[in-house]
């Protein structure tokens, strides 16, 4: 079983310590307890895996910060990158 990392009790998302195949199991230790995801698709090691199911323009946090906000609803084990987040930060007063 994969294993991934929640760095900070607000996060919503957990960096995978694997390569992660799409079904694959992955684990991830939260304040309440062990938590276990299916790989909604492959996941490199280092990226994201939602931890829970998020609506579109909801916040994605990681480090217990905003780094994004989700551009389409993204469901609970899917890999959180470039193609299902939108971030306007360093943007702000750009067309």
């Amino acid at each position: 079983m994969a294993k991934a990392l929640k760095i900070d009790s607000r996060d919503n998302c957990a960096v995978v310590l694997d390569d992660v195949r799409q079904g694959d199991r992955v684990e991830v230790r939260t304040e309440a307890g062990i938590v276990s995801l299916n790989a909604g698709s492959a996941i490199a090691f280092g990226h994201k895996i939602a931890l829970a199911a998020l609506a579109a323009d909801q916040p994605i946090i990681k480090y217990g910060a905003e780094i994004g906000r989700a551009s389409a609803a993204i469901p609970a084990g899917a890999w959180i990158h470039l193609h299902n987040v939108t971030c306007r930060r360093g943007r702000e007063g750009r067309g």
